[in-house]
């Protein structure tokens, strides 16, 4: 039988379950006007009918409501999902450490329940692993540089003073804090959710990502196009500065989050020799990706998550290697994005990322982990996301400006 997995960003869903409209909270408002309730309305029933159509198992969103918000996604799930699928919460005494209002939840078919028996792991499990795998003398306990904050260091590319800037603050008031963190630390701003699910006896973890450490806002935007003016000011060049620093200290912090997850993964090992563990959502590569790629020889965060093929057990495989194209046309591709510090570049861009272990794939996958991923298993769901939005009038309405990734997994367990 197959467990049919998704993941989905569906844009500023819990602003949406709250009857706000769709943006970050300090812009956001009621939404009081017939007509609008009318689109939030329907904008519901096509996010449903999305979710009905692809029809999975087991689905992580990203960007639902904030998690003292949870009973609004649980709500949905009654009231629109006819409770077909089930929100799979934590116990209160374990927090999600998900700060602000974009919280990463997972949906679980309701009728799999008891095939699938999915638990949250604790949150200290997770930073319990990831501390001993960072750990650089293993003879002393508790000495990991990875645990709810890491260290980091900024250094400073180019000459002359940086400003550093903030950071944009989404908070919600409902979401919980983000340790205190200074200048040369850092932390998960929604800190990854481990779906755990038993499965005929064999463990699989499912690991929800929607990665934080980008940066816009307007100096951003101004100074991608100075960089494309012939002559430049003064004051050109010290915001291109600005902005390129700003990047940088942004990179870092991101392979950072990519480091803690693989430090997760790699605990995983170090317990069982062939874990069935998948890495699924939201993977924030920033803006100016393959500029900053390119130019100042950072890391794509996929190969920072993947592994090092050294370790060519642990390497991480993808859900969309083999997903064809059709008469050379480039369907691996989930968001539109036109970025003006790399106006030449497609916008078509692949945010939305399933990665799964060597374990479950290839002829001794059932044997030795209990699952399997099938060749040209993954895809792109566009086919079902462009009939469900093609009743709005226009795509800034659209259930989400992305597109969900599915892949199905077998397993020897009936499922029925």
């Amino acid at each position: 039988m197959a467990i049919r997995l998704t993941t989905w960003n569906v844009e500023w869903f819990g602003q949406l379950l709250k009857g706000y409209t769709r943006t970050i909270p300090q812009r956001s408002k009621r939404v009081t006007s017939t007509k609008g309730k009318a689109l939030q309305k329907l904008q519901r029933s096509q996010i449903a009918e999305e979710i009905r159509q692809i029809d999975p198992d087991i689905l992580c969103i990203q960007e639902g409501p904030s998690t003292g918000n949870v009973d609004r996604l649980e709500a949905f799930c009654t009231d629109d999902l006819d409770e077909d699928w089930t929100v799979i919460t934590r116990p209160e005494n374990d927090k999600y450490l998900i700060s602000g209002s974009q919280g990463i939840f997972f949906l679980v078919k309701t009728e799999k329940l008891d095939v699938l028996r999915p638990t949250l792991l604790p949150q200290s499990a997770w930073i319990e692993a990831t501390e001993y795998e960072s750990r650089v003398d293993f003879t002393i306990d508790d000495s990991g540089e990875h645990k709810r904050k890491w260290p980091i260091i900024h250094p400073q590319f180019k000459p002359g003073d940086v400003q550093t800037l903030a950071e944009p603050e989404d908070d919600d008031d409902a979401g919980e804090d983000a340790p205190q963190l200074n200048d040369r630390e850092h932390s998960h701003w929604r800190h990854p959710q481990v779906l755990v699910c038993m499965v005929g006896g064999r463990r699989v973890d499912f690991v929800g990502l929607h990665l934080k450490s980008k940066f816009s806002g307007d100096d951003y935007a101004k100074a991608g196009l100075a960089r494309r003016k012939p002559e430049k000011t003064a004051e050109d060049i010290a915001l291109i500065l600005r902005a390129e620093q700003t990047a940088v200290e942004a990179r870092i912090k991101l392979s950072t989050e990519a480091a803690n997850v693989r430090y997760y993964v790699d605990n995983r090992f170090r317990n069982e020799p062939n874990p069935a563990v998948f890495l699924l959502g939201d993977l924030n590569d920033g803006v100016g990706k393959e500029v900053f790629e390119r130019k100042y020889l950072f890391h794509d965060l996929i190969s920072n998550l993947q592994g090092d093929v050294f370790f060519a057990n642990r390497f991480l495989n993808h859900a969309l290697f083999d997903y064809s194209n059709e008469r050379g046309e480039n369907h691996r591709w989930t968001a539109v994005f036109a970025d003006v510090w790399d106006p030449y570049r497609a916008p078509e861009i692949l945010l939305d990322h399933i990665l799964f272990t060597q374990s479950v794939c290839g002829a001794d996958a059932m044997q030795q982990s209990g699952f399997c991923v099938p060749p040209k298993a993954g895809r792109v769901e566009h086919e079902i996301h462009n009939a469900i939005n093609a009743v709005f009038d226009r795509k800034e309405d659209h259930t989400s400006d992305h597109r969900p990734v599915t892949v199905d997994i077998h397993t020897h367990t009936p499922m029925a």
